[in-house]
């Protein structure tokens, strides 16, 4: 644990990880008694207990797993700042990077080169949207790529840009294709769809184009894996979507095979409705 970490807030996160008191004393070689103490110090201090007891084992209350929340905030910013205090005189400090999970690998490359060429060293870190967010509004990060309108980051603080967007297609087989070509996008009711799981930002939309354009489609497999879909897809089972930006990515054999758009019938599927790549962050 960072030295500069409150002594309560670690003997809290250690007992969580471990699931009892006496474990958790060990690995911090203390007592029983004095880490029990430090627990009940905090559940004191912010008003609610933090555990309640299933057998042997300690599970957090619904209060114990908010306090667990900020704690692990606490001891990221610990270690960053220990991190720091440690660094070298002279050595670089990082250009902190955040990118939300839903976003093409190609696109976050395409957006951090720049940085790599220039010399700049990178720290990358990858989760939901949500959470990435959370960390840059909380300084632990100096630039978010993610596939939403980052709304909240609208203020002095900090600096917001659209990078780029990429059109949606849709990918069946090629026995299949003249049947979807056919008066798209109606004719997306005659193959059942392969979309991704929500909740996401690219589900979304396609759910809006969707139940404006081809109301009566069906879907027949949902997944958060983009190659589980195309496996699918190249055994005819569905139609699934694909960025445009992602053609290079993909490893499968699938090709895009109809086309449409949301005033025309040739094109991009979606337009002004697919996920757009975002940076966000504190201007430096």
């Amino acid at each position: 644990m960072p030295a500069h970490l409150h002594p309560d807030l670690a003997a809290f996160i250690e007992t969580v990880r471990l699931g009892t008191v006496s474990l958790a004393a060990k690995r911090m070689r203390l007592s029983q008694p004095a880490v029990s103490a430090r627990i009940e110090r905090l559940a004191k201090s912010t008003g609610a207990a933090l555990f309640r007891r299933e057998g042997r084992m300690l599970v957090l209350t619904a209060h114990g797993a908010r306090v667990h929340d900020g704690a692990l905030r606490v001891l990221r910013s610990c270690e960053a700042m220990q991190a720091v205090l440690e660094r070298r005189a002279g050595e670089a400090v990082p250009l902190r990077v955040g990118t939300a999970d839903a976003v093409p690998k190609i696109v976050t490359r395409r957006i951090l080169m720049p940085f790599v060429k220039a010399g700049v060293r990178l720290e990358c870190r990858e989760w939901s949207s949500d959470a990435m967010l959370r960390e840059l509004m909380s300084h632990r990060l100096d630039m978010l790529i993610t596939d939403r309108e980052p709304i909240g980051l609208r203020t002095e603080e900090h600096a917001v840009e659209r990078i780029e967007g990429s059109p949606i297609e849709f990918c069946v087989l090629a026995d299949l294709a003249p049947r979807i070509r056919r008066d798209f996008p109606r004719s997306l009711a005659t193959v059942p769809l392969g979309l991704p799981a929500s909740p996401s930002p690219l589900r979304d939309r396609l759910d809006r184009w969707i139940a404006r354009h081809a109301p009566r489609a069906t879907i027949a497999v949902e997944a958060e894996d983009r190659a589980l879909l195309h496996h699918f897809a190249q055994a005819g089972a569905c139609a699934v979507p694909r960025r445009e930006v992602d053609r290079g990515a993909d490893r499968t054999e699938l090709r895009p095979r109809a086309r449409g758009r949301t005033e025309g019938r040739r094109g991009v599927l979606l337009r002004g409705a697919e996920p757009m790549a975002h940076a966000g962050g504190r201007p430096r």
